[in-house]
């Protein structure tokens, strides 16, 4: 099983990137310019600058 990267772009130039499974971004059907949705439930939180 591999993993999918999504970039969801936001206004003012803001991008949240989520790691997904390959099957649940084939189950989603997901493709670029996608409209999607994205909701948070967070356990854990990395935080890093450049």
């Amino acid at each position: 099983m591999g993993s999918s990267e999504i970039i969801t772009e936001l206004p003012e130039a803001t991008e949240i990137t989520s790691i997904i499974t390959k099957t649940s971004a084939e189950n989603l059907n997901l493709k670029i310019g996608n409209e999607i949705y994205a909701a948070f439930k967070a356990s854990s939180v990395m935080i890093a600058t450049d």
